[in-house]
């Protein structure tokens, strides 16, 4: 079997999608104020994972390779780059959102003087589409917990896709692969899903989110 064709076809059934949810979401209402949040997160978020990018390179690098993990150094920080989609879309909670707020944050990384700035962009644009698939899955109508680890984990698994594809990844031994997934999926749901919905709740609990759907159900929060 010849796994290149079937990450082909997943990575080509990401884009279908994109162009999907993109016309969805040209539909949905953007205020000034949507904009504003959106370009906030992708700057900032862009500037952490440019960061964790060299850091990943630098010392985490250097601790890992003598205990026989290196090369994996990327895919224990993995979920910070993910952290602005499942971010953003937990905020505003609108289609389209995670996905816009990904391809910016992947543009934005490319104007700091990222090493991979020929490929950034489209990271950023398959791991915005991967998170916009978890809350896809409710419907955007589920905005908990669940629903945020979900949006962490297709993160995963369309960022691991893209990888594969890159990286020509099917001819490396299966134990290394699934180690790999397993370490990114990880990070990605404790930075991605835990601290993501940690962090918003409590900006919201704080009134900081007051103009958006998240802020506004603050005073009902439960934390669940």
């Amino acid at each position: 079997m010849d796994y290149r064709i079937i990450v082909s076809g997943a990575i080509g059934l990401i884009f279908i999608g994109l162009i999907i949810f993109s016309r969805r979401a040209a539909r949905l209402e953007w205020k000034l104020k949507d904009i504003i949040l959106t370009s906030i997160i992708g700057a900032f978020f862009a500037a952490v994972s440019h960061g964790t990018a060299l850091f990943a390179r630098g010392p985490i690098s250097l601790i890992l390779a003598p205990i026989g993990l290196g090369g994996l150094e990327f895919e224990f920080v993995f979920g910070i780059f993910f952290f602005s989609s499942t971010f953003a879309g937990y905020i505003m909670r609108k289609p389209g959102v995670a996905t816009i707020v990904g391809l910016l944050t992947g543009f934005i990384q490319i104007l700091l003087g990222s090493p991979a700035a020929a490929t950034v962009w489209l990271s950023g644009l398959v791991q915005g589409f991967g998170a916009e698939m978890g809350f896809a899955a409710f419907g955007y109508k589920k905005w908990n917990l669940l629903s945020v680890l979900a949006s962490a984990t297709t993160a995963t698994i369309a960022s691991f896709l893209l990888a594969w594809q890159r990286g020509s990844w099917h001819e490396l031994p299966f134990q290394i692969v699934a180690l790999r997934f397993t370490i990114r999926w990880i990070s990605a749901l404790i930075i991605s899903g835990f601290l993501t919905k940690w962090l918003a709740d409590r900006l919201a609990k704080a009134g900081v989110l007051k103009s958006y759907p998240l802020g506004e159900g603050a005073n009902e929060f439960t934390g669940e």
